[in-house]
């Protein structure tokens, strides 16, 4: 192992709602260095400068980023229909490479960038499935391993997001490139599954179904608010996923994995702190408002490893194969959701459409 005293020199891009977080995980990351940040948005790029200071280079196209050789890492937080293409020019590129969840709305495109990386295996590349980097359901993951549960043969994921009128506009215009919520809410609770339950696990069929219960423009892209997914293994162990983005206490994010020995639950109490305030509605706690309050030290975590990873060239958490075979089930039940059929899957994994469904029902 060889461990460098120098800082991992980073270029950021994209810097709108998740990536500006990332950014600042990078700041505030004593191994790394953050050297430039891209986004085709002028006025974000000015706004970042209280944020993230003015001696941040910034560009307005990601290629000047990419290109520029002092930079030894790229963070693609971009919108999601950039991330396979810029993935790709960053890999391309010799960068190592730290990219937002999902590689890409669709397999096709994502293809292409898991055979790039492994063309490359000298550099770095992680997906980042966040919720692996959480202490809690790494405890969780460590006990499973353990053998304390036994043979696990069921897991069940809860992701509900808190219900914000103000951005229902922008989850409205999100839905049109995200995939819909069970391709971008869903793929953290399918990755957890994968992990929990173990890769050689096998999907056999799933199905999902969806509702818009406030958001009703978002049938205009074929998506929903809230959507349940059931997933049934070759082994015929199961899965269920129940996912909303209408939660009115606050964000809920929970898990619950089942073996023949017993059940561990995780982050059932979604509580922000320890308090507890008794008034006239009685005694009540606050809870977390969104993900990224819940999962903060999880982005640090991820940022942390990431950059020790490339640093001390010592292994990462997970691989892209990990992400790879998480989206092939995430499209799977988009396409269950889209053509209410159960949708089987072949022996590499790929989803089977439909007969008698058009692929732009899909």
């Amino acid at each position: 192992m060889s461990t460098s005293n120098q800082p991992l020199r980073f270029g950021v891009l994209g810097i709108g709602r998740m990536g500006i977080r990332h950014a600042l995980n990078v700041v505030n990351e004593p191994r790394a260095q953050l050297v430039a940040v891209a986004d085709p948005r002028k006025d974000v790029l000015e706004a970042s400068k209280e944020i993230l200071g003015e001696n941040v280079k910034r560009f307005i196209s990601e290629e000047d980023v990419i290109n520029d050789p002092s930079i030894q890492a790229i963070l693609v937080a971009s919108d999601t229909t950039q991330h396979p293409i810029l993935a790709l020019k960053a890999i391309k590129a010799g960068k190592h490479l730290l990219l937002e969840k999902p590689i890409a709305v669709n397999l096709d495109d994502a293809a292409p960038v898991v055979a790039e990386a492994k063309r490359n295996p000298h550099l770095k590349i992680l997906v980042g499935m966040s919720r692996r980097f959480d202490d809690s359901y790494r405890e969780a993951f460590n006990r499973i391993q353990s053998g304390e549960l036994g043979d696990v043969f069921h897991y069940y994921g809860v992701t509900n997001d808190q219900y914000n009128a103000e951005i229902v506009d922008f989850f409205v215009g999100y839905s049109k490139v995200s995939g819909s919520i069970l391709v971008d809410c869903g793929i953290h609770d399918v990755d957890l599954m994968r992990w929990y339950m173990g890769p050689n696990e096998k999907v056999k069929k799933v199905y999902a179904a969806g509702y818009n219960a406030r958001m009703h423009r978002l049938k205009e892209s074929r998506d929903a608010d809230n959507s349940v997914a059931t997933i049934v293994f070759e082994s015929g162990k199961l899965a269920n996923i129940y996912l909303s983005r209408t939660a009115i206490h606050g964000h809920e994010c929970w898990a619950q994995i089942t073996g023949e020995n017993g059940m561990i639950k995780v982050n059932t109490d979604n509580a922000m702190n320890r308090v507890t305030l008794a008034d006239e509605h009685g005694y009540r706690k606050l809870t977390t408002q969104d993900y990224y309050d819940r999962f903060r030290g999880a982005f640090a975590n991820e940022m942390r490893e990431f950059t020790s990873a490339v640093l001390d060239n010592t292994p990462l958490p997970l691989n892209i194969d990990d992400a790879f075979e998480a989206s092939k089930i995430c499209v799977g039940l988009q396409m269950a959701f889209r053509s209410d059929e159960q949708i089987f899957f072949d022996k590499n994994g790929y989803p089977i459409p439909p007969k008698g469904i058009a692929p732009s029902r899909l």
